[in-house]
């Protein structure tokens, strides 16, 4: 869901991980404007036709919008309507084994989440951001490139941390 920006560069981390096969297209409300096709991919039609795909078979969906609110609000909107979400992440990204992704989130190449840590549905990690050990990010949340989320931080759901940022916890 989402063909613009986010959307390309989170088809960029399924190739990568070698889910290409999977991909079956794109869905976006401004499909009417869009090429036919994105980097091969076909732009499929909004967001309703990817609602009534879902009664029908079961589809796993990212949704790459940038806006967090509208990301989760379509999030859940689709989980309601019984989607399940795929976690993105990049080949070239470090995840440890002792952390926590959500569903429907992407880790860019270079993104790293430490032991402990939790990262939440829906987010988006980007090039050298880090989520520090035991840190939590919440649900929705964009954590841009370079920005680091310190050991012990807090992020809010939706929050978001622009390039080269940092969050410390708190004393």
């Amino acid at each position: 869901m989402g063909a613009g920006g986010y959307g390309r560069l989170a088809l960029d981390v399924l190739i990568a991980s070698g889910f290409e096969s999977w991909v079956i297209g794109f869905y976006d409300d401004a499909h009417a404007v869009l090429p036919d096709k994105i980097r091969g991919f076909p732009v499929l039609g909004d967001i309703g036709v990817l609602k009534s795909m879902l009664s029908v078979e079961d589809v796993h969906v990212v949704v790459a919008i940038t806006d967090n609110v509208v990301r989760l609000r379509l999030a859940n909107s689709l989980r309601a309507l019984g989607a399940k979400f795929f976690t993105a992440v990049h080949p070239a990204a470090f995840v440890s084994t002792a952390s926590v992704v959500g569903d429907g989130t992407v880790l860019a190449a270079g993104a790293v989440v430490h032991p402990d840590a939790a990262v939440g549905s829906h987010c988006y990690v980007g090039p050298r951001g880090v989520v520090d050990r035991d840190a939590v990010v919440g649900a929705g949340a964009w954590v841009s490139s370079g920005a680091v989320v310190g050991p012990g931080a807090r992020v809010g759901a939706r929050a978001i941390l622009g390039q080269n940022c940092s969050v410390g916890r708190k004393a």
